[in-house]
């Protein structure tokens, strides 16, 4: 039976969410495929995504960005928290190949944890990488305002140069870390269930406009959500009802998975997303032609390369900080509600095209 280890980063939800489509489609062509994801995410959100069958432990091998919510970041806490995983690596490293010893993996696959390609040498086999960007990029952008990043930056480039191959996703930053590279169509996940059934079995069919509003796993205190005639806001839930922002109709995942519906497919059956950009929200956006109202996000890099991709592939509007928070959101729902959806003018296919290399590699 072939094995496959799979680190993903902790940061927000999309790195997980694009890692169990490959895995889904990995699956579908090596049905006995022995699957150990390791990550520092929630378990539950590997099981809602990937079902039964996988291994999950906790791990953490790297910080991402340390945010208070989905729309700031904390640089001194993001370098401090960075640092301490890099003064330990070494100890990291023994303690996976320790771990992974009674699994003997034929692969590690990383989106994008630095230390796992060092693992996967160490272990002898393919260490793969699958991102839109690095964090030696991100981290690059914080040096002249806090050069304390700049050894952790060269640190990160030289883990990453350790890859036996890097699967570049679209709407990427520089990469250039990564000595092998591939490019592979966007990896997003796509509605099964026509929109139509989708409101019916969830309770939201009607006349209204159904807006999801979603912000990620780290989620955004929202003290005004508006009442607006003709519009039902909706939010997801984790394993438990009261995570949804007041005046959101809240569907928790477990909800959804007894009513046979999975988070693309409400996307797909959504008029818009209100949202702040990242990777998963804007390729499944443009995956289900879903119209998206965005805001800003604070300092990250790959801000704005995903806003082209918004500006290219959907309609859209901009929301600011201060709009959102106020609970002045009709103009700019008005705006992609006036726009007819668009069918995705680029390949989404990423994941199979994904799962053929890594079971060739494999």
């Amino acid at each position: 039976m072939a094995a496959i280890v799979c680190y993903v980063s902790g940061h927000g939800f999309g790195h997980a969410a694009r890692v169990c489509e490959v895995l889904r489609a990995l699956r579908a062509r090596q049905p006995d495929l022995s699957c150990l994801i390791r990550s520092p995410l929630a378990r539950w959100f590997f099981e809602f995504n990937l079902g039964p069958g996988a291994v999950y432990e906790h791990c953490q091998l790297d910080v991402g960005v340390v945010q208070a919510d989905s729309l700031s970041v904390d640089l001194e806490a993001t370098c401090r928290a960075y640092a301490a995983i890099d003064a330990s690596a070494h100890q990291l490293i023994e303690a996976e190949i320790a771990a992974l010893g009674p699994h003997r993996p034929a692969l590690v696959f990383a989106d994008i944890p630095a230390l796992a390609f060092a693992v996967a040498r160490r272990l002898g086999v393919p260490g793969v990488a699958m991102t839109n960007f690095s964090w030696d990029w991100i981290y690059a952008d914080y040096v002249r305002e806090a050069p304390a990043f700049a050894p952790l930056v060269a640190r990160l480039r030289a883990g990453y140069a350790e890859a036996t191959l890097l699967l570049r996703l679209p709407l990427h930053g520089d990469l250039s870390a990564f000595p092998r590279v591939r490019d592979v169509p966007l990896v997003a996940r796509r509605a099964a269930v026509d929109p139509a059934t989708v409101r019916a079995r969830l309770g939201l069919a009607g006349s209204d406009e159904v807006v999801l509003v979603s912000f990620g796993g780290l989620g955004l205190a929202l003290p005004a959500v508006p009442r607006l005639r003709g519009v039902t806001f909706v939010a997801t839930g984790g394993t438990a009802a009261g995570a949804a922002p007041a005046g959101c109709r809240e569907i928790t995942h477990a909800g959804m998975t007894a009513a046979g519906i999975r988070y693309e497919d409400l996307v797909g059956a959504s008029d818009a997303v209100m949202t702040k950009p990242g990777y998963g929200i804007v390729a499944e956006c443009i995956a289900n032609g879903t119209p998206m109202v965005y805001t800003a996000r604070g300092r990250f890099a790959e801000y704005p390369i995903l806003v082209e991709g918004i500006e290219a592939h959907l309609p859209n509007a901009f929301i600011s900080n201060e709009d959102l928070n106020a609970g002045r959101w009709s103009a700019a729902l008005q705006r992609v509600f006036d726009h007819p959806r668009r069918r995705p003018a680029v390949r989404v296919d990423g994941a199979n095209i994904a799962a053929e290399i890594l079971s060739g590699l494999m």
